[in-house]
């Protein structure tokens, strides 16, 4: 099973925006048109579509979620730590990880750091709503880690599925 990891703004802007909620998610296919969420969505309900894809995360990752839903959303914590084990659950769920914090390179700020280092370590795609994320290119590093937006990779995922019936 592929393991994917999204970036911190992915995960922020999946529960902060258009009416979403980190109580229910859209069960791809079909996507929406916040696809954020659609990812979200995808590992949410990884276990009913064969455990197509499974969801790494570690607590540096959490941390920068919180971080963004606290101070630039503006959620309560309450609602904030509810998503967090949410996102916990989805990981196992899916056959994903709560993975170690992997050593980072320093190289880089930490939100494009960490999700590049938990990719590395655990031979996973990533899937960032960061600009700065992206603009790495497709294939970034020594490991060419795979990146990619989360609309290209709702739709892929949505397509696959449709396509297995």
């Amino acid at each position: 099973m592929p393991l994917v990891v999204f970036d911190a703004t992915l995960l922020a802007t999946a529960t902060a925006f258009a009416g979403s909620t980190y109580r229910a998610w859209p069960d791809i296919p079909p996507v929406t048109s916040n696809a954020e969420s659609d990812c979200v969505g995808i590992i949410a309900g990884a276990h009913r579509h064969g455990g197509d894809f499974g969801l790494v995360v570690s607590r540096a990752l959490l941390v920068q979620v919180d971080a963004a839903l606290r101070s630039v959303i503006g959620l309560r914590q309450r609602d904030i730590d509810a998503y967090l084990v949410a996102l916990m659950e989805f990981s196992r769920r899916s056959g994903g990880r709560i993975a170690e914090d992997p050593p980072t390179s320093g190289d880089l700020p930490p939100h494009l750091d960490t999700p590049l280092a938990l990719a590395s370590r655990n031979a996973a795609l990533v899937v960032a709503a960061h600009r700065e994320l992206l603009q790495l290119g497709s294939r970034w590093g020594p490991g060419r880690i795979p990146i990619v937006g989360p609309r290209e990779f709702s739709i892929r995922v949505d397509a696959a599925r449709r396509a297995r019936g």
